[in-house]
């Protein structure tokens, strides 16, 4: 659960996932008695969420929202522009990938190409 997705993961991600967001890390907190990290997600845009998991009311007016994964995955803060997946549970979300954005539209691209893309995928 705590390495990172490989490219077929990522792709089936996108088309599975209970919510899809690209968005950067503002905020990091660990939980040492849940055993959990919560990252804090200012949203630039919102693909897919099932349910209202991020809420107009972050930074500067973008949606935010908060990220669970376990404690012993040491998420660190880091700048940059990332794709967040992953799935809902006891109303809380909970990461499964989180590729760079620029990391995802290569190799999204590259499955289109080669018509391997499980789904279709809005990039920009």
């Amino acid at each position: 659960v705590c390495r990172p997705c490989n490219d077929t993961e990522i792709l089936m991600a996108i088309c599975t996932s209970d919510f899809v967001i690209r968005g950067s890390i503002q905020s990091i907190s660990n939980d040492a008695e849940l055993q959990e990290s919560v990252i804090g997600v200012s949203a630039t845009r919102i693909h897919r969420q099932k349910f209202p998991l991020f809420q107009v009311g972050g930074q500067l007016g973008w949606p935010a929202g908060n990220i669970r994964t376990p404690l012993r995955c040491g998420v660190k803060l880091g700048p940059g522009t990332f794709l967040f997946t992953g799935w809902l549970h006891f109303g809380e979300a909970w990461l499964s990938c989180a590729p760079r954005y620029r990391d995802f539209e290569r190799i999204y691209e590259g499955a289109r190409r080669m018509r391997q893309n499980p789904c279709e995928f809005p990039v920009d």
